[in-house]
């Protein structure tokens, strides 16, 4: 069974938000095996400098890289990332599910995600031009995966 991991930098604080991405995680579980991975993100000061981000940043791309498998195919979202349509995100995920046995993505914090991290992706995918809280864009992805397979499956849910 294909597995689906999502790294993401902070932690989601608000109830009502979690219960919500576990709903949809719950659902996709029909489908692939789903982990959710929170890496804690870095105190910044108020007004940090571009070095101070960058270090930051960094030490993030330690602590996610420890969280890839060596098998997954990586896909970071980010803003300069390729946007795709759910057909077309649904596609991508059924290809790469014939190839790879894991999937996994990448949400960066405030800040972004390491350049280093970008260059051993496979895959940048952008949900947007416009830029989301990292708490909002986890649940937009999930449940894109989610109506991913329902695509692909041929089942009813997506418009």
């Amino acid at each position: 069974m294909l597995k689906i991991k999502i790294i993401t930098v902070g932690k989601i604080k608000s109830k009502e938000l979690k219960s919500v991405i576990a709903e949809y995680e719950k659902r996709t579980g029909r489908y692939a095996k789903f982990e959710a991975v929170e890496i804690n993100d870095l105190p910044l000061s108020e007004k940090p400098s571009q070095s101070e981000i960058n270090t930051c940043l960094e030490k993030e791309a330690v602590d996610i890289e420890k969280k890839i498998s060596d098998k997954a195919y990586i896909i970071s979202l980010c803003i300069e990332g390729k946007k795709l349509d759910s057909e077309g995100f649904s596609k991508k995920i059924a290809s790469l599910s014939q190839s790879y046995s894991e999937i996994c993505f990448i949400i960066g914090s405030s800040h972004g995600i390491s350049e280093n991290i970008k260059k051993k992706s496979h895959f940048l995918l952008s949900m947007s031009d416009m830029t989301f809280p990292h708490n909002l864009a986890r649940l937009m992805l999930t449940e894109q995966v989610y109506r991913a397979f329902k695509i692909a499956s041929n089942e009813s849910y997506h418009k």
